[in-house]
This record gives C-alpha cells, structure tokens and sequence, in this order.
C-alpha cells in the first residue's frame, strides 16, 4: 500500500505538466489527504519562494527585490540608455543611492544569470574590484553615491530573454541590496 501511495504520488507530479506550481502543491495535499497522511507531514513543498520586487525610480527594467529585508542600500534613481539594451550598442548606465554604512574591503555579490531557464552563470564576484570600474573604490563612505558607466553590448548577444539577479554583502554578511531585471533581447531581422 505504502509503494502504491508514492506511485501515484510520482503519476500525479508527471501529469502535472500543464499545471502551475502551485496549483500542483494543492494536488499534492489532496492526494496526500486521499491516502490519510497526518496533514502535518508535509510531502513536498514546490511552491515557489516569495519573490517580493518593487519598481526602482528611473527608466530602467531593474527592480529591487528581496524587499521586506533590511538593505544598506536605498536606490534613489536607476536609469539605462537605452533602455531596453541593445545588442551592438552602447549602454549608459546610471544609478544614484544612499548607502546607510561604509562598506569595507571585503565586500561581494553573487550573481545568477540565465537565458530563459538555463543557468549561464552563477558567480560570486569581489564587490571592491567590481567597484573600481565605475572610478569607485573601497572602502564606499556611506552618504549619496553615483555611479555612471558606458558598456559595450556586444553584437553577438543571442537574442532571448535574460533574467539578471545580484545580492551584495558586505564583509559581515550584511544585506547591502538586490536587484533583479528582465532584459529581452529581440531578433534582429537585415
């Protein structure tokens, strides 16, 4: 009985195709109420965590997110040229903020890049040496920072959607932000 329980347990996941995640979680409680499981034992739980996001000011697709958590910065303004990128042009990057500590030597971000569901990268990078290309450096005094970049965007971009992530820390562990963007880049038709 017990192997029959988790048979139609893994036929209930592998018709779920066509579901949501979510609406498959429900399924799993239903069939796991059907086989009198304790309702407190929990089989699976595939619901997707709480992405909570929120616009920043500015022309520009990222947001913030990660939002209800305390962050050292606070983004004022963010603002791309143009905006969307474009393959084969010139970005103008732009970003204006407060940040509520010094950050020390020490500091990093972690980066997750994927085109649609594949993972391209997923790196951890020196926040200090990153800095430096944006004629900042470490240690960053807390107050009003702006930073501008221009960045090539090269022609060879496959054209998809990218879906950007970056978490800064600082030396301690600190939450000093999160962004994240959906950037689409279309098919270029000669």
């Amino acid at each position: 009985m017990v192997s029959f329980k988790y048979l139609a347990l893994v036929s209930l996941i592998g018709s779920a195709h066509s579901l949501s995640l979510h609406s498959t979680f429900g399924y799993f409680n239903q069939a796991l109420d059907l086989f009198r499981t304790q309702p407190d034992q929990s089989f699976v739980n595939i619901a997707p965590p709480n992405h909570d996001t929120e616009p920043i000011p500015g022309d520009s697709p990222l947001e913030k997110c990660d939002v209800a958590e305390v962050q050292l910065l606070t983004l004022e303004e963010i603002n791309l040229l143009p905006n969307p990128p474009q393959a084969g042009a010139n970005l103008t990057f732009t970003a204006t903020g407060i940040v509520g500590k010094t950050i020390e030597p020490g500091a990093y971000v972690d980066v997750d890049v994927r085109y649609g569901f594949i993972k391209l990268i997923h790196q951890t990078f020196d926040l200090c040496e990153e800095i430096e290309k944006v004629d900042l450096e470490c240690p960053i005094n807390k107050g009003t920072q702006v930073i501008t970049k221009i960045v090539e965007i090269p022609e060879e971009v496959p054209p998809g959607r990218y879906i950007v992530n970056a978490r800064a820390y600082t030396k301690d562990d600190e939450y000093i932000t999160c962004l994240t963007a959906i950037i689409d880049f279309p098919i270029v038709r000669s």
